[in-house]
């Protein structure tokens, strides 16, 4: 990590994906998991992706492989043309109340910013399962913005940072193919 602390200023500050996880597993203290998340066009009510716990790896730990830890979508390229997305996730908490829980997500295409979105939780109960859905509305793309994506699958990445008290506890990082499935 730079010498920068990964307060919300400074992720609304990058231009670029990070080249690595800026906070350690570890740092989720609050002990919060995700145990499900589906992604749905708003518009017509297909679901793109539904993921449930189990097919979730709750084995991650701290030595693995970092590339372990970096999610892979590949919607191929009409997903490009959606308005409105739904992202609806399933979370639980530990022992501890959850202050202020915040997430940022930065989405970039070559080195630069396309997306920025952030969504405040509020405060989450100790020992609780919680389910929220975020809405996306996605970025206006040119044909030529489009054709360079879906002509460079996995050029096209995002960072999400998860916030407690603005101090950073889980960051995720993914990539994503717009390339004819």
């Amino acid at each position: 990590m730079d010498s920068a602390v990964p307060t919300p200023d400074y992720i609304k500050t990058l231009t670029a994906p990070t080249a690595k996880f800026l906070c350690a597993l570890k740092d989720n203290t609050f002990n919060i998991k995700f145990g499900a998340f589906r992604l749905r066009d708003m518009v017509s009510g297909f679901t793109l992706v539904d993921v449930r716990e189990s097919d979730l790896d709750s084995n991650i730990t701290e030595e693995m492989d970092p590339s372990v830890r970096l999610l892979k979508y590949h919607f191929g390229p009409d997903f490009l043309d959606l308005k409105t997305i739904g992202l609806q996730v399933e979370f639980s908490i530990g022992d501890k109340p959850v202050p202020n829980l915040m997430m940022i997500e930065r989405h970039y295409f070559r080195g630069r910013v396309i997306k920025s979105f952030e969504f405040k939780f509020g405060f989450c109960m100790p020992n609780t399962t919680n389910t929220l859905e975020m809405i996306y509305d996605l970025p206006d793309l040119s044909a030529e913005e489009k054709e360079k994506m879906i002509a460079a699958p996995w050029e096209t990445k995002s960072d999400t940072f998860f916030f407690v008290d603005n101090a950073l506890i889980i960051h995720n990082r993914a990539e994503y193919s717009y390339a004819p499935l």
